[in-house]
């Protein structure tokens, strides 16, 4: 997604340290952000710093104000208005034409100095023996939250348009707009606020580290995804078809099993496309050791697994069990069987139960490593998570419910090791859901 140009805008001196980390924590999120006292803020030579601030606001689509106990530089002195009050005037005019979004923070302090002046000015208000010189006097006194605590108290009466709030709900006048005051005393009470409404998305670190982990699985499905009738497919229907008519029986083991003509010759076909190099797991191992797929949960000061860390987790061990597989894979022992000397009298070839097993067992794998990548990568995509199917456990289907009973699945070890679910409530992981398991 396109992240927002941001405007901040305040007093420099007492918020340099603010902005600063303001700025950094938006632009590493891939924001854009207008601040002046930095050398990437655009500097006209023909014009006054002042009008250049204010002429640059029209650029941002946020505009971030932070208000503090300093006035800063009067650009109006006569009429006591602040640059940075017209600053937010321009943007308050911008705001009122859909142009650009306000997000006011106040200091908590000065925000209940304010509270605690209009307090004394009502107190004062009902003390008749004071002339009104005194009563002003006393109303606006400097004190360690304000230098010029009439002004602030005004501004901040301002940002938050009390006044026309109160006139528009008896009908005289529109709704301000823009009024929200967020009072901080830290720089992650401001991040609190700015990250859902500014960074719904991926930071810039994390949206480049998974389009390069998507491009890893895409090179992976590349290597392992055959070219059939001239498009890109998992034959996992096809496999699994195959191994129904094959039905291999675990008290053949040790003896041999019948196929004929045409299911030899699809055996031998997919064992034939079926990738014949070693896959790289070196990008696939250093995601899942990052926080990549990882959910923060502040609450808890933690990481959380997100079913993409464990479909992750997934892939890796299924093409660690797809490269033991193919270790001593008899291929061309099956082959040999089906040369015309040893076939039978009706074409039929006899083969050794145990190379069929081993031939299917890598087909299973083979197909489960190319569904799990291919579903990472639509996932790292932003597109929902689909039901995935899956692999038999085994090349003998009257195993197979048996195997389904014994096989602990990573929610089930987490419930074991007493650790947080991966999973949002109600949601099956990916890694486990499956139409033949």
């Amino acid at each position: 997604m396109d992240r927002p140009t941001i405007f901040i805008s305040s007093t420099i001196y007492d918020f340099r340290d603010m902005r600063s980390a303001i700025k950094d924590h938006l632009e590493e999120n891939g924001c854009r952000v207008l601040a002046s006292e930095y050398n990437d803020f655009t500097k006209p030579l023909d014009k006054h710093s002042y009008q250049a601030c204010l002429d640059t606001i029209e650029q941002a689509d946020v505009f971030l104000l932070l208000v503090g106990t300093r006035v800063g530089g009067w650009f109006d002195a006569p009429n006591r208005v602040s640059i940075t009050q017209q600053e937010y005037r321009t943007a308050y005019e911008l705001a009122q034409d859909g142009k650009i979004k306000l997000l006011s923070f106040v200091r908590e302090e000065v925000w209940n100095h304010r509270q605690g002046s209009k307090e004394l000015s009502k107190h004062l208000e009902s003390l008749s023996e004071l002339d009104d010189e005194i009563r002003k006097k006393i109303s606006a006194r400097p004190t360690a939250f304000a230098s010029d605590s009439d002004f602030i108290v005004s501004f901040i009466d301002e940002i938050s348009r009390n006044k026309e709030t109160a006139e528009a709900v008896k009908g005289r006048g529109s709704m301000p707009v823009g009024n929200w005051v967020h009072t901080f005393s830290r720089f992650s009470d401001i991040r609190d606020v700015l990250d859902p409404l500014i960074l719904n998305g991926l930071s810039v670190r994390h949206a480049a580290g998974r389009k390069a982990l998507q491009n890893q699985l895409l090179i992976l499905l590349r290597d392992v995804v055959p070219v059939i009738n001239g498009k890109p497919m998992i034959p996992a229907p096809t496999i699994l078809k195959l191994a129904k008519e094959i039905d291999l029986k675990t008290d053949a083991l040790t003896s041999t099993v019948w196929l004929t003509d045409q299911t030899f010759g699809r055996l031998v076909f997919l064992a034939m496309i079926a990738p014949n190099t070693t896959l790289s797991e070196a990008g696939l191992e250093t995601a899942l050791g990052s926080d990549l797929l990882l959910e923060y949960v502040p609450a808890e000061g933690n990481f959380k697994q997100t079913p993409a860390y464990d479909l992750l987790t997934e892939l890796l061990d299924q093409i660690r069990k797809l490269e033991k597989a193919r270790t001593g894979l008899g291929l061309n022992e099956i082959i040999v069987c089906g040369a015309p000397k040893n076939r039978g009298t009706n074409k039929s070839v006899t083969v050794p139960t145990h190379l069929v097993a081993g031939v299917l067992h890598m087909l299973f794998r083979w197909a489960d490593v190319a569904a799990l990548a291919k579903a990472l990568a639509q996932v790292l995509d932003g597109k929902p998570s689909a039901a995935l199917q899956r692999m038999p456990l085994t090349p003998f289907r009257e195993q197979e419910e048996e195997l389904k009973r014994e096989q602990v699945s990573l929610e089930q070890i987490r419930t074991f090791v007493g650790l947080e679910s991966s999973s949002p409530a109600g949601e099956q992981p990916m890694s486990e859901v499956s139409e033949n398991r």
